[in-house]
């Protein structure tokens, strides 16, 4: 069979490289000429070891380090297993050369928010982000500053660097939210090394059908492959796995039913992140044991009284 996949950031490299060592034909191109510094660079250490090590890629030799805390609007809270990774030197190290094939049996959209080949969302969720990198003394945790229709973020990259950001529903409100960031934990503002802005889908799943379109057929966050928590890296993973698995069985057929029930996860977290931007409170709570079960597993330590108390509900 042979394979283009447009879109060369987690899921499009990883399945290239799933694919191409398993014997298919398959080619991957970007508008990009090479991976950047967006953001990202969390993600669960046994998933993304698990995930790489399928592709012989030793992840522990991205690894940055493993924050002791994630400190959310001033709640400390135990990280469980949450790494920083060199998500770009990750990708520049899978980075292959970009082309694209004549007549492909299939089609891969890998292209994040653009989804420029798989059908337009109705009701699409896309928040717009900016970011950069700057350096300060700060103790290495995880600082994340939320509010209903957005959040800020401090990630720790080692040696006094951090990753600096915000994403907002209301694009004019993320100058405000990192403000407040650096006013509660002390990110006073001084140069970067780096600036840039992008975008982050927030939408289950369930409400980013059809992943599947002909020959096209969608990976990642073209799917909705992002927690409630702002988390792509390792669902999309999860995602690129599906489908590389549904490819080689040759039931594609199945593929967006594998996807709603394996990353059921992601879709409880998205339809609490409904319930808040509609103000439901009632049915936000109703998914709160939920959650708590979810990432008490995988991400941080806390408790539906916790969760409450971030979200003044």
């Amino acid at each position: 069979m042979n394979i283009q996949i447009y879109g060369a950031g987690i899921a499009g490299t990883y399945l290239f490289h799933l694919l191409s060592e398993n014997g298919y034909k398959v080619s991957i191109w970007d508008k990009r000429k090479e991976p950047d510094c967006r953001c990202a660079w969390g993600i669960v250490y046994k998933e993304a070891k698990r995930f790489y090590s399928e592709i012989g890629l030793n992840f522990d030799d991205y690894v940055l380090l493993k924050p002791r805390y994630v400190v959310a609007n001033g709640l400390w809270l135990k990280n469980r297993d949450i790494v920083i990774f060199d998500k770009k030197r990750l990708l520049s190290d899978l980075w292959v050369d970009l082309s694209v094939s004549d007549n492909p049996e299939l089609i891969i959209d890998a292209t994040g928010v653009s989804r420029a080949f798989l059908p337009p969302i109705h009701e699409d969720r896309v928040l717009p982000t900016s970011q950069c990198i700057e350096k300060h003394d700060v103790e290495e945790n995880i600082y994340i500053q939320m509010e209903k229709t957005g959040y800020a973020w401090a990630f720790p990259l080692g040696e006094r660097k951090w990753h600096v950001g915000a994403g907002n529903v209301e694009r004019e409100k993320i100058p405000v939210f990192i403000n407040k960031l650096r006013e509660k934990y002390g990110f006073e503002e001084s140069e970067r090394a780096c600036q840039c802005s992008a975008k982050v889908r927030l939408l289950q799943p369930s409400k980013c059908l059809p992943f599947v379109s002909g020959n096209i057929v969608g990976v990642g966050e073209a799917i909705g492959c992002v927690s409630g928590a702002g988390e792509g890296n390792a669902p999309s993973l999860a995602s690129a796995m599906i489908l590389f698995d549904c490819i080689n069985r040759g039931n594609l057929s199945e593929y967006e039913g594998r996807i709603l029930k394996e990353l059921e996860w992601v879709e409880v977290e998205q339809r609490f992140v409904d319930a808040m931007l509609n103000n439901k409170y009632l049915s936000a709570i109703r998914l709160l044991p939920k959650i708590i079960a979810i990432e008490n597993g995988r991400t941080v330590q806390h408790s539906v009284k916790d969760i409450r108390k971030l979200i003044n509900i």
